[in-house]
């Protein structure tokens, strides 16, 4: 092979490496849970609700990973799942570095907001909204 057509070879697969690459890319739907949640749970009987952060993270497969603030002591999920065909999205809670779950949220997400209710230690509603692309 001469050193042109091997220059040549070079700059083809430079440029076809990009396109190759967004043309993957292309038909994707956006990661529609991995970000910052803001929000508040809303305890059955509360006078108000208690407003919280969530840090998910979603691997496209249905499994969800994270952590929450704003309760007495952080959070993180031990278990979480996200069916993007129906939005349904489960995560069992509990303290950092604790295997017991304390609280567990079941609802739907969609347009980049999540309610449902909430269960364990207390009853209630969850609200979120994530900030961000949605």
């Amino acid at each position: 092979m001469g050193r042109r057509a091997f220059v040549a070879l070079l700059l083809t697969l430079a440029c076809a490496a990009p396109l190759s690459a967004q043309a993957r890319g292309k038909g994707k739907a956006p990661d529609p849970i991995t970000g910052t949640w803001k929000g508040a749970l809303t305890p059955e009987g509360a006078p108000r609700a208690r407003p919280v952060t969530l840090e998910l993270t979603y691997d496209g497969k249905g499994k969800v990973a994270g952590t929450m603030a704003g309760m007495p002591n952080p959070a993180d999920v031990k278990t979480g799942t996200f069916d993007p065909k129906t939005g349904a999205l489960k995560l069992q809670l509990g303290k950092a570095g604790e295997p017991a779950v304390l609280l567990v949220l079941e609802g739907t997400v969609a347009k980049g907001a999540a309610s449902g209710r909430m269960s364990g230690d207390v009853s209630g509603a969850f609200k979120l909204t994530k900030d961000g692309p949605k």
